[in-house]
């Protein structure tokens, strides 16, 4: 059971990281707080990556023998990283946005 919370939470988190990414870029914004170049190109490969990587989380925790403790940790993951993005998602954690070149 505990493999099955693990991966079940780790699946919540990161197919609720990578939806936000994949839904900016696919609408034409490109602006993220991952380290990654602000482009929508790059928020879309980053959050299909993400849906997937926690897609196959979701498979390998067999959350159907387990739906109550499984369905539990995917909510919570997922609650985790929207309340981690409710704090950056604007914001520029990784001062990528306020770099200056010299002339």
């Amino acid at each position: 059971m505990l493999v099955t919370v693990a991966l079940a939470f780790v699946a919540g988190f990161m197919i609720g990281n990578g939806l936000p990414y994949y839904l900016e870029g696919s609408a034409g914004r490109g602006a993220n707080p991952s380290p990654f170049p602000d482009s929508p190109h790059a928020a879309v490969a980053v959050g299909t990556i993400a849906i997937a990587v926690g897609a196959t989380c979701a498979w390998l925790a067999d959350i159907p023998a387990r739906p109550v403790a499984g369905g539990v940790a995917f909510g919570l993951g997922w609650l985790a990283v929207g309340m981690i993005h409710a704090g950056n998602w604007t914001g520029d954690p990784w001062r990528k946005r306020a770099r200056t070149t010299e002339p």
